[in-house]
């Protein structure tokens, strides 16, 4: 106890705290001084001294209780144990009460003392644990290292007067004067170094503070260390899905299409003259057939490398939207054949500024979507209507429709619908049908149609051309 008596000793003493027990001194004397001999005595006096000392002890600490109890032993000799008004002792029973009285202060002051220190650092401990759980909560959610990094450097320097910095392990920390690892799972993720402001050294309880919130920090930014690992893992992979999928797609849309024109081509070279007529024209119409079909797939990719280099020029113009119409059928009547193809453009329908090669090609990859999966004894209807601000195009076909799940995945590239099985195709023309139509500022949404089986694409194009900027403003169209 005499230690820790000790250690508060060296409390650095306050003059207000002094002069507060000085007027607790004063108060008890003023009470003793109007109170009749025979309600409060001498003995009673030096307990309410005591009490003033404890108040004083547990409120300020060792050196104002010190202060006070001295004081407290001086007046209560000086007034009211004979002979009064001098710092003398008549009877060995007064002696002894002034020896007890001080003995009992000084000890209860120690003893006080130790209880406010002690409450003290429990208080202390209660706002840093409260402060470590706010920090934990603030790590937890972070998404990116970077973020993880700033917050605990700044967390840091909010609760000890330090400057911080973090090194990760592949970084060499510079010398510091104390470096404490951070550690996640037993794997070493970075350095923490302290760096002290001025003279200031730290204390125990600072370290301890040090390492948890190094504890703290070395596993968020292991979390996230492994959640950038983990992401990259999932691009490698994706993009390994991606290649392995357009290798896929180019093996079968280039082999099957060369075989069939090599074949052709190969029996019209080696037996012209042994084919009639009919035969020769079926093997030069596959031929051709196939020939564009490896036209088609060559520009598809074109297309695509375009739209995500972000070079398309649009050749805005007013169209004619039922030529456009007209023309996407007739580029389609192949793989439409024998759907029936209805088409509504009212009379006199605006003439919108768009691009018409590319809403024509748009056009047409829904029309070949349609031909794909729509049954051969069934109608496909184009709709057109005109509105405000620009116009609705509609394109519905009566086969199986899709899936909600498969609703937006469709425009994806290289994305094939739950319906494709066994269908040819490379999942890249519902993609670059909504890049030229997103390019004229305009959207496409597929849904399924409310009155029967089938699928129905629904395009919004601006009327003038203009598409609306971030700020809300209508930007002019590149002509």
């Amino acid at each position: 106890m005499f230690g820790r008596v000790w250690r508060l000793a060296g409390e650095r003493p306050h003059l207000r705290h002094s002069v507060y027990g000085m007027g607790l001194v004063v108060l008890v004397t003023i009470i003793g001084e109007i109170s009749p001999s025979w309600v409060i005595d001498s003995a009673s006096l030096a307990l309410i001294y005591l009490l003033a000392v404890l108040v004083v002890a547990i409120r300020f600490g060792l050196w104002p209780a010190l202060v006070t109890a001295v004081l407290g032993v001086a007046v209560l000799d000086y007034l009211f144990i004979p002979p009064l008004y001098q710092f003398e002792v008549s009877t060995p029973q007064d002696a002894l009460l002034l020896v007890i009285f001080g003995v009992v202060a000084i000890v209860a002051s120690g003893l006080a003392a130790r209880l406010r220190e002690q409450a003290t650092i429990a208080q202390q401990n209660a706002e840093t644990t409260a402060a470590l759980c706010g920090f934990a909560g603030k790590l937890a959610g972070t998404v990116t290292l970077d973020a993880t990094i700033r917050m605990v450097m700044d967390q840091v320097t909010a609760m000890l007067p330090h400057r911080a910095a973090i090194f990760l392990a592949d970084e060499l920390p510079p010398a510091a004067s104390l470096a404490v690892p951070l550690r996640s799972s037993g794997e070493n993720v970075g350095t923490l170094t302290i760096s002290p402001d001025g003279d200031a050294e730290m204390t125990d309880e600072q370290r301890q503070l040090l390492e948890a919130l190094a504890e703290l920090a070395g596993i968020a930014i292991g979390r996230q260390i492994l959640a950038d690992r983990l992401a990259q893992v999932g691009i490698e992979q994706a993009a390994d899905r991606l290649r392995s999928a357009l290798l896929n797609s180019i093996a079968h849309d280039l082999t099957a299409p060369i075989a069939s024109v090599a074949t052709a081509l190969t029996g019209l070279a080696d037996n012209y003259q042994a084919f009639d007529d009919a035969t020769r024209r079926e093997l030069i119409t596959d031929a051709e057939r196939e020939a564009t079909r490896l036209h088609q797939f060559s520009a598809n990719l074109v297309h695509i490398a375009r739209l995500e280099s972000g070079a398309i020029d649009l050749q805005r113009l007013p169209t004619d939207i039922g030529e456009l119409i007209d023309r996407a059928v007739n580029r389609a009547r192949n793989v439409l054949e024998p759907r029936r193809v209805a088409v509504a453009v009212p009379p006199s329908f605006p003439f919108p500024r768009v691009d018409f090669v590319l809403i024509e090609q748009a056009i047409f990859h829904i029309l070949e979507n349609a031909g794909k999966y729509s049954p051969p004894d069934t109608a496909v209807t184009i709709t057109a209507e005109a509105h405000a601000n620009g116009i609705t195009l509609k394109i519905a076909d009566e086969g199986p429709g899709f899936s909600a799940e498969d609703g937006e995945r469709i425009f994806t590239k290289f994305y094939r619908a739950r319906t494709a099985t066994g269908i040819a195709g490379t999942g890249l023309g519902l993609a670059i049908c909504r890049g030229f139509i997103e390019a004229h500022g305009g959207t496409i949404t597929a849904t399924n149609r409310a009155d029967r089986s089938g699928a129905l694409f629904t395009i919004e194009l601006p009327l003038d051309g203009r598409t609306p900027g971030v700020d809300g403003t209508l930007a002019e169209p590149k002509t």
